[in-house]
């Protein structure tokens, strides 16, 4: 019997591990539990979805973390574009995505299947879409690009190395923000026959400035304010927080009680009471404007209470201050050549409205109402179109210094293309590159072959790669012409994606360079018109 026993306990034990096995083989192999979460990590994801426009299309971008099967057709009554995507899930918000000066009205993605999605784009109009897959490359991922063409243009067949150079230069705009002070039931300071008032003078430089930085690649300015309205002082550097600034110029005239006064005076903040007798002058009168409105308070950083938000608050504030001192000086170099200086160093005070914790603030004082010849200058349009190009060389060189690394203008730099103005260089060096010459150095710059030669000891035209070369005359003309880029092209390089680049139109990048087609030569330099 107990014989028995032990035989059946050990047949009971042996038929429990056998089931066991099968169970978990079921689990394993037939689609059970444990085998969706696994199906699920293998979908590939869409991370990010990017757009904008180009001269005759406008492209979307799908970025992913692995090359995927996909599908594009479009369809009629209503316009739109289907996109199929074989075992892909969504993993951003579409909702964030700016259509403007597009034919695209929306977008929005649904599951087709248990491991397909489906995206479709509403058309505000036919177009004829053109797509094709790029791999990943250095930090850009896989990505899916589709190019809506207009109707009527016929899509172009891509140059996929071409748009592997189109896309690693494709970065964001640096962004100004541009504040007239003043404004509505404060007039701001009067000039010395009370009939000149900061607030239209401001305006109109503020505005000077916007009209040169739209025309130049790889910069979006914007206006705190673009007409004759109050707007409280805490909020115009919110309204450039917004818009992610990357600078904040606020533009004033100042008064003074001798009509002797006179000159530029560029201010950044300070966190230390300002012991200059004219700092805390222009403190108080900036700082009071919205008293009128009925706003009054103090916006000090020390009410925050968290010790720890309050040192990383802190050492933001300190880097966004030293970087507000540098770009001034930058400002004053170039506006000494345009208008007086009082002032040939960033001053620092108390200002209300440079409390930005991230994004480097400037006040300009553009010079003094009170002064009777300053003041007819400062209400006339060409000097303050003067003072708008000092202004904006001065914060065109500061960003070629130290660009933000994911704009045009660093992607510029590090392929050694400088923006202009007023044939004025604004790198001041250059590194010869493969394919350079000293002529077409000098031609890049605006600059004479026997300048160059001169400004750097050359006894011939004979330049090394890498060689560092001094650009004679940068910075020191005045600043009278509209902005210029030049552009000198590489292998593989079309005349539609450079147009595509700059944001300019093919017919007006032509016309720019006499072209009668569209046949451009490697080393070939382009003017590039404004947009």
């Amino acid at each position: 019997m107990k014989l028995t026993a032990n035989l059946y306990s050990t047949l009971l034990q042996r038929v429990a591990m056998t089931l066991l096995t099968l169970v978990c083989a079921a689990v394993l192999f037939s689609g059970g539990f444990i085998t969706r979460p696994a199906l699920a990590a293998e979908q590939a994801e869409v991370q990010e979805v990017r757009l904008w426009r180009a001269p005759d299309y406008t492209r979307v971008v799908f970025d992913l973390d692995r090359q995927v099967k996909y599908s594009v057709f479009a369809l009629e009554n209503p316009h739109r574009v289907v996109i199929d995507l074989t075992g892909v899930v969504m993993q951003t918000d579409l909702s964030q995505l700016d259509f403007k000066d597009s034919p695209v009205t929306g977008m929005r993605s649904g599951k087709r299947a248990d491991a397909d999605l489906r995206i479709v784009l509403d058309l505000a109009n036919g177009v004829n879409p053109s797509s094709f897959m790029l791999a990943a490359n250095g930090e850009l991922k896989d990505r899916l690009v589709v190019d809506l063409y207009d109707a009527g243009v016929v899509p172009a067949v891509p140059d996929l190395a071409m748009e592997e150079r189109q896309e690693e230069a494709r970065q964001r705009d640096i962004i100004v923000a541009i504040d007239a002070g003043h404004g509505g039931e404060d007039p701001g300071a009067l000039g010395y026959d009370k009939r000149i008032r900061e607030k239209d003078v401001a305006l109109a430089i503020a505005r000077a400035i916007f009209d040169r930085l739209e025309a130049v690649p790889g910069y979006r300015p914007v206006l705190v304010r673009d007409g004759d309205y109050s707007v409280q002082l805490q909020r115009r550097p919110q309204i450039a927080r917004q818009n992610r600034a990357d600078i904040f110029l606020s533009i004033h005239a100042d008064s003074f009680s001798t009509t002797r006064a006179e000159g530029v005076t560029v201010y950044a903040l300070s966190e230390r009471i300002a012991e200059d007798e004219n700092v805390r002058r222009v403190a108080e009168k900036e700082n009071s404007a919205d008293l009128l409105g009925g706003v009054a308070g103090d916006t000090s950083l020390r009410d925050i209470e968290d010790d720890l938000a309050r040192t990383l608050l802190d050492l933001s504030m300190a880097w966004s201050i030293e970087q507000s001192v540098t770009a001034g000086s930058y400002i004053l170099n170039s506006l000494s050549s345009v208008a007086t200086l009082r002032r040939d160093k960033t001053q620092q005070g108390n200002l209300w409205v440079l409390r930005s914790p991230d994004i480097p603030s400037l006040l300009i004082e553009t010079g003094y109402l009170s002064n009777p010849d300053e003041a007819k200058q400062l209400n006339t349009a060409a000097y303050q179109r003067r003072l708008a190009d000092g202004i904006v060389q001065g914060v065109m060189r500061y960003f070629y210094d130290r660009p933000p690394e994911d704009t045009l203008v660093a992607w510029q730099k590090a392929n050694n293309i400088a923006p202009t103005l007023a044939g004025s260089n604004l790198a001041g060096s250059h590194v010869v590159v493969r394919g350079d010459s000293l002529s077409m150095i000098a031609q890049r710059y605006g600059v004479t072959t026997s300048a160059l030669r001169e400004a750097n000891n050359l006894r011939g035209d004979v330049v090394q790669l890498g060689q560092e070369l001094t650009i004679p005359g940068a910075g020191s003309r005045s600043v009278q012409e509209p902005l210029a880029v030049e552009h000198k092209t590489v292998p593989g390089e079309t005349l539609s994606g450079i147009a595509a680049r700059y944001r300019v139109s093919l017919a007006s990048l032509r016309n720019a360079n006499n072209l009668r087609n569209d046949v451009i030569h490697v080393g070939q330099v382009l003017k590039i018109p404004a947009p």
